[in-house]
Order: C-alpha cells, then structure tokens, then sequence
C-alpha cells in the first residue's frame, strides 16, 4: 500500500486523471522510437551505396580518382546545406511526412542511380540525395524530441544513434552479398536497397508522428511537469515570438547551441580523420588490405555495444551527459597516440589494432550521440528541427571536409604523426568543450 501511495505521488495531475490516454500515449513513445530507429537505418541503405561501390565504377566505367572524389564533394557539400535547410523545415511542416516522404524519395534517386553511368547525370542524382537527406536526420530526432521528456529523452537519442552503426554495417554486407550473387551487376547495389527502402517508407509515412497534442494527449509539459521539456530561458514567449526571431534568439545567438556546433565540427573531423583514412594509414604501417578492412568493421560494430553503454549513462545520469563525454574524450585523445603508433609485426600488432580499432568506435560514436542530446535540450521544441540542422551543417562543412583535405595534406607534407596530433588535439579541445557547457546542462535538464 506504501509502495503504491509513492507511486502515485511521483505522478502528475494529468498522470492521474488520464491514466488511460497516458497508458496508450507510453506505447506511442515505443512506436516512435521504433519508427525513427528503423527509418534511419533505412536512410544509410540508400545513402552511401555509390561510395562502396566508387572502386567498382572505376574499374567498370573507366574513371579515375578525381571523378569519384568530386561526385563525393558533392554529396558531402549537399548533406551539410542539406541539414540545416530540411532541418529548418522540420520546424514548419508535419514531421511524420517529411520523414516518410524524403525517405521515399531517398530511395527512389538511388533506384534511378541504378539506371545510369553518366557521371553528369550521377552528379546531378547525388546532390539532391545530399539534399533530401539531409532532412532524415533532424526530422527523426526532432520526432523523438516531441514525445520523449527530460529524463528519457537522452537514452531515446543514444538508443536512435545506434541506427547510423547498423545501417552502416548492414549497407557493406549487402552490396557484398550481390556482387557473390550477381557479379559485375553494379546496378542491383542501387536497385535492390531502393526498392526495399521504398517499402518502409510507407510504414514510416503511416506510423510516424508530429507531437503528443496533434493526436489528442497533453503536451509534455502538462503530461510530466517541469520534467516535459527542456528548460530553455525565455521560453514562456516563445508561443507569441515570429518564426525568425525564434532561430535567431535560440539558434545563431545561442552560445550553448554555437560551442555544441563546434564541438560537432571537431569530433566529425576525428571520426572521418580515423575513418576514411583507416584503410590508406595502415598500408602505411604494413597491415594487409583485408586486415584494414576487418579493422574498419571492427570500429563500426563494436560501436553498436559501445553506444548502448553511453544510452544506458544516458537513463543513469540525464543531465551529467557532458562529463561523461569529456571523459570519453580525452581517453580518445590518449588512444589516438597508441593507434598512430601501431606497425605490423605480427598477430600480437595485429590483435591490439582490432582492439584499438573496436575502442575507438565507442569513443567516436559515444560522445558524439551526446552532441544531439545537448542540442535537443538547450533549444525550445519548436526550433528543434533547425538547431540540428545548423548543428549538422557544420560537422559536415567544417569537420568532414577538413577532415578529407587537412589530413593527407599533413600526411605528404610532414608525416601522419602530425594528422593524428590534430586528431588528438581536437578530441581534447572537445573535452573540454563538454566541461564547459556542464552547467549549462544541468540547469537545462530538470530532473529528480
């Protein structure tokens, strides 16, 4: 009777009095969870095809490096507007339908991308899928903004963060079955994932949602108190503030929201700086094509159990999420030293870079999941769409594209020690970032 009478203490009024529509709204959190989850695993299944398959083309269609790395640029330039343009529509229109619908049209550009070895054409298809995807990511985590609270709303990121790691996984193993399959068919790459993709985009279009009130439940705020949503100064006005006046206050003039920018910028540099160098870097160091790849892989699946422990940090401590990840971080800087230090010498070399390899995976995607949570709570729900965007642009603008030019540059001009001191350097800059911004986190994130 006790227990039962704290239990009903802990609940608020609406708790209560709604006890049904609460229930079924609980189940609704599941179902968006669900959708935004598999929604973006689907988004890598119909994203990076044409880079796994770049050695492929140049093999098939006669063309040379410098044709795949433009067609690249493309994307990469596109994916970043891409973030900030959808992400400020997110803001505007129904989230359920930009979700389902540029997931559909994801789909069918790589279809058509099937159909096609004209790299004009290719370019073209390239740069409005940059485009359209760049609204899966700030429409499937502003969904998750809209129906999760303060205290659940970090683990629901992290546990969606995972999807980028399962969709980056899966794309590989597929491409690879149909070239066993069907090989030298390059289009099946394209046709067969499109196709799939297109399928749940329907159901994402059906099951998907805008926020609680839009289907008959409270708001966040009336359904769990100050617990419902993030506790933004000023936010009593932002109902009767202008659309414009809103990202301007919240999103550019907002220095939680720029250093959570530039933290995003530095980490994509260390992801992409330890990623997509991996392969070239360790043919340096004497280690086989196969074994870099398994070295590849293994930093992308040991990112899953990886990012699932920084989701379950995430339930424990949902407003320490910062010094959880600075801590991450300067391991990180540490780990980048030993890694750069690494030689083949034998399967003892070879075993610590598949456990370096898997270590740097959960440090890489750990700490960066916390990036979408910091943003999610020190924005108003109502300009979460643009704040993510705006986050993403810069990752993508700044971190990724210096990523690809800073570190072979410093690699032919001076050596890859000094690429990999930058890399260390930038994961400790983060740290601190993080550190900084820890009180801001805990005045933002009420919880009990």
């Amino acid at each position: 009777m006790e227990h039962s009478t704290q239990q009903t203490a802990h609940k608020t009024p609406y708790q209560i009095e709604h006890a049904k529509a609460f229930a079924q709204f609980l189940w609704r959190q599941k179902v968006i969870l669900a959708v935004a989850f598999v929604g973006y695993v689907c988004a890598y299944l119909v994203r990076n095809n044409f880079k796994l398959m770049s050695k492929s083309m140049i093999d098939v269609y006669g063309w040379n490096k410098l044709n795949v790395a433009t067609l690249l640029t493309c994307f990469a330039v596109t994916y970043g507007i891409g973030k900030f343009v959808m992400g400020a529509l997110a803001d505007r229109v129904s989230l359920r339908k930009l979700f389902g619908g540029a997931l559909a049209m994801s789909a069918l550009l790589c279809i058509l991308m099937g159909f096609t070895h004209n790299f004009w054409v290719i370019a073209i298809i390239l740069i409005a899928v940059g485009l359209i995807q760049g609204a899966l990511a700030p429409s499937s985590q502003a969904m998750i903004a809209q129906y999760f609270p303060n205290t659940t709303r970090g683990a629901a990121v992290a546990g969606w963060n995972v999807s980028q790691n399962v969709g980056s996984a899966l794309l590989p193993l597929i491409i690879a079955g149909l070239a066993v399959v069907a090989p030298g068919n390059l289009a099946l790459g394209f046709i067969l994932p499109g196709v799939f993709v297109l399928v749940i985009a329907i159901f994402i279009w059906k099951f998907g949602g805008d926020n609680p009130q839009s289907e008959g439940f409270g708001t966040l705020r009336e359904m769990y108190g100050e617990q419902g949503e993030p506790n933004v100064e000023g936010a009593d006005s932002v109902s009767t503030m202008p659309y414009w006046e809103l990202i301007r206050k919240y999103v550019f003039l907002n220095p939680g929201i720029l250093l959570v920018g530039f933290i995003n910028a530095a980490l994509y540099f260390v992801r992409f700086g330890i990623e997509d160098w991996m392969p070239i870097y360790l043919s340096s160091q004497h280690f086989s094509e196969q074994q870099a790849l398994t070295a590849v892989s293994m930093l992308e699946w040991v990112a899953i159990p990886g990012t699932l422990l920084f989701a379950w940090l995430a339930v424990k401590f949902a407003n320490r999420m910062t010094v959880i990840g600075a801590s991450g971080l300067f391991v990180m800087a540490a780990l980048v030293f030993y890694y750069e230090s690494l030689s083949n010498t034998g399967n003892a070399s070879y075993i610590q870079l598949l456990v370096v390899s898997g270590l740097l995976g959960t440090l890489i995607y750990g700490p960066q999941l916390i990036v979408n949570i910091l943003t999610l709570n020190f924005v108003p729900l109502k300009v979460s769409g643009t704040a993510l965007g705006f986050v993403g642009l810069m990752a993508y603008i700044i971190g990724n594209l210096g990523a690809n030019w800073i570190m072979p540059i410093l690699a032919d001009t001076l050596s890859w020690t000094m690429s990999y001191l930058v890399v260390a350097l930038l994961s400790a800059l983060s740290g601190i970032g993080y550190l900084v911004l820890s009180r801001k986190e805990k005045r933002t994130v009420t919880i009990d």
